[in-house]
C-alpha cells in the first residue's frame, strides 16, 4: 500500500509538471537573486507620494492636470502640461515642478549611488535642444533634503524628445536618493502651438533602461487574463516576464515571452501579448477529465485508483499553485489585481514596467 501511495505521488508531481511547466517554469528559472534593480513612483495609493506645481505670479500658463498619475499603479496614467501661448509668459515663478518619491520593498529605503535617477517623459512639440538643455533640470532628494542638481546640458536622452516618443530622461546619481524631481522652465513651450507634455513616473534604476515601454494593458474576460504592452526601442533585450499582485508589492511570475528584436536590439515599436487562465478552469478540468473516465471503466477497483488518482492529483497541484491561487482567491474578493512585465537583458539584468490594474 505504501508503495502504491508513493507511486501515486510520483505520478501526480510529473503530470502537475507537465500541466503547469509554462506557468511554473518562470518561477523556478528566474527565482534566483539578480544585481540589477530599479524603483518607479508606482504606488497604489499615490497620496503622499507625489508634488506637483504650474507656473504662477502675474501669468496664465498652460495647465498642469492630474498630478497624482506620477505617483500611481498604472502606466497608462501621466501628468499633462496643456495649452496654448500666445506670447512669452512673464511669471514671478516661471517653474513646472513634478516631485516624486520612489517605491521601495520592504528593507530598502534610498537607491544607492551609482544609480540612474529620472523621469520617463514625452513632449509633443519641442524647441531647439539648446532651449531644452538650458530650461529643464532634474535633482533628486533623500528624507526630504536636495541631494543632487542636474541641469539639461548633462542629462541623458534629451536629444530624444524630438522624437515625440516616451523618453526616459535622467543621470547617474553620485549621491543616495530616494525621490525625484523634474524642473521645467516655461520657457521650453513654443508660441502658437498646442503642447501636450506628458510625464509618467519617476525611476531609480541601476543602469540605463534597456527598453523603452509603451503602454501595458491587462484585462480578465471570459476566465482568462490577456496582458498586451508595446517596446519603442529594445537594447540586448533577451525576454519579458508577465508578473502579478494584489498589493503592488509582492509579485508573483506568470509566464515569459521572448523579445521580438533581432539579436535583442529594435528601434522600432514592436507588439507583445500574453494570456493564461484566470479562473481556476486549469483545476476544474482534471477533476472534470476524471468523471469522464470513471463510466468508461469496467472494473470497479481500476474505477476506485482512478478517483483516489484524480483527488490526489488535484489535491498536489492546488497546493503547487498556491501562489497563483492566492492571486486568484483575493481578486475574486474585489481586490485589484495589478499587472507588470519584467524585462531580463542578456546578461540576466532586469527592469520593469509600471504597473496597471487588470481591467474587468
Amino acid at each position: 500500500m505504501q508503495n502504491l501511495k508513493l507511486k501515486l505521488k510520483q505520478l501526480t508531481n510529473k503530470v502537475c509538471a507537465n500541466v503547469f511547466v509554462v506557468i511554473l517554469a518562470s518561477a523556478f528559472l528566474f527565482s534566483s537573486p539578480v544585481n540589477a534593480q530599479s524603483y518607479s513612483s508606482n504606488f497604489a495609493d499615490p497620496s503622499g507620494n507625489f508634488t506637483a506645481s504650474a507656473p504662477s505670479g502675474g501669468c496664465i500658463a498652460p495647465t498642469l492636470n492630474d498630478p497624482s498619475n506620477v505617483a500611481d499603479a498604472d502606466l497608462n496614467n501621466y501628468l499633462s502640461i496643456t495649452g496654448l501661448l500666445n506670447a512669452p509668459l512673464t511669471c514671478t515663478s516661471p517653474l513646472y515642478s513634478i516631485r516624486a518619491k520612489l517605491n521601495f520593498p520592504q528593507g530598502t529605503t534610498f537607491a544607492p549611488a551609482g544609480y540612474s535617477a529620472g523621469f520617463r517623459v514625452q513632449f509633443s512639440s519641442v524647441l531647439s535642444l539648446s532651449v531644452l538643455q538650458s530650461n529643464i533640470t532634474l535633482r533628486t532628494y533623500l528624507a526630504g533634503s536636495p541631494r543632487e542638481t542636474v541641469n539639461g546640458a548633462t542629462l541623458l536622452n534629451l536629444s530624444l524628445l524630438s522624437g515625440g516618443g516616451i523618453v526616459p530622461l535622467y543621470f547617474t546619481a553620485t549621491q543616495t536618493f530616494d525621490e525625484v524631481e523634474l524642473i521645467i522652465n516655461s520657457a521650453v513651450l513654443p508660441l502658437n502651438v498646442g503642447v501636450d507634455y506628458r510625464v509618467y513616473s519617476a525611476f531609480g534604476s541601476i543602469d540605463v533602461l534597456p527598453v523603452s515601454f509603451g503602454n501595458v494593458n491587462a484585462k480578465i474576460q471570459s476566465g482568462s487574463l490577456y496582458v498586451d504592452w508595446n517596446t519603442q526601442s529594445e537594447d540586448n533585450n533577451d525576454k519579458f516576464i508577465v508578473q502579478a499582485s494584489n498589493n503592488g508589492q509582492t509579485w508573483t511570475d506568470l509566464g515569459t515571452v521572448v523579445s521580438k528584436a533581432t539579436n535583442g536590439k529594435s528601434g522600432g515599436d514592436l507588439k507583445y501579448s500574453f494570456s493564461m487562465p484566470w479562473t481556476g478552469t486549469l483545476m476544474a478540468g482534471f477533476g472534470l477529465l476524471g468523471l469522464l473516465l470513471v463510466p468508461a471503466l469496467r472494473n470497479r477497483w481500476f474505477k476506485a485508483a482512478m478517483v483516489l488518482v484524480a483527488v490526489l492529483m488535484i489535491a498536489s497541484c492546488a497546493k503547487e499553485r498556491d501562489g497563483f491561487g492566492d492571486l486568484q482567491n483575493e481578486d475574486n474578493g474585489g481586490k485589484p489585481l495589478y499587472i507588470r512585465v519584467a524585462q531580463v537583458d542578456r546578461d540576466g539584468k532586469v527592469s520593469y514596467s509600471q504597473a496597471v490594474i487588470a481591467k474587468r
